[in-house]
């Protein structure tokens, strides 16, 4: 079931007032068995989007494979970190943010359900963030508009080792094109990682 704007009234935005229609799935990914605890205002809140499994599968192949420090920004209910944390175990620390409370609790609790080791933070963009990383996974928040978005990217560069990367997903209908000629000024690097049926993942190398 497509959801439209207005039942996404947690998707990027502060919002915790609005009432919760709670929803529990389960889901095997990447051979990995996992359960999500999830509620009516977060983004794909019924089962993981199309685009952030594309987003996973790539950076799940990564070579060489993924180490150090991965923060999942604009996290939601916990999909990309958990998912990423169970799958590197062993080489990956991850932390989440998110600007919205309640999607942080879910991520909390989504973490602790799939025995994954997460730091969560409560986080407007980069607000809370001090730290730099290896890793940025994104899958940008369309509907908060492309200047908020832009700022996302110029942060991710900020918050980045140099040699480390953002990951992130779009569609050609979203922008994919201006968003990539954006991210060549800000990046040293723009990578290609997947193009097909209208998804990019892109690799922006800091």
């Amino acid at each position: 079931m497509k959801q439209d704007i207005a039942t996404q009234r947690h998707y990027f935005i502060a919002d915790a007032t609005a009432a919760e229609k709670t929803h529990t799935f389960n889901s095997t990914l990447f051979g990995q068995d996992f359960r999500f605890n999830t509620c009516s205002g977060l983004f794909s809140y019924e089962k993981p989007d199309a685009a952030s499994v594309l987003l996973m599968q790539v950076m799940c192949n990564t070579q060489p494979p993924l180490q150090g420090d991965l923060l999942d920004l604009g996290c939601g209910y916990g999909l990309i970190g958990i998912v990423l944390g169970k799958t590197h175990a062993q080489a990956a620390t991850i932390t989440q943010s998110d600007i919205n409370e309640i999607a942080c609790t879910y991520a909390q609790k989504n973490a602790a359900t799939n025995g994954i080791c997460t730091s969560v933070v409560h986080s407007d963009g980069f607000v809370n963030i001090a730290q730099r990383f290896h890793h940025i996974t994104l899958n940008p928040p369309i509907h908060a508009g492309k200047e908020a978005v832009n700022r996302l990217y110029e942060a991710s560069a900020a918050h980045l080792h140099p040699g480390g990367a953002l990951y992130i997903v779009i569609q050609k209908k979203h922008g994919a094109e201006s968003t990539l000629t954006f991210l060549s000024k800000t990046f040293r690097e723009i990578k290609i990682l997947y193009k097909r049926k209208g998804y990019f993942i892109a690799q922006c190398i800091n």
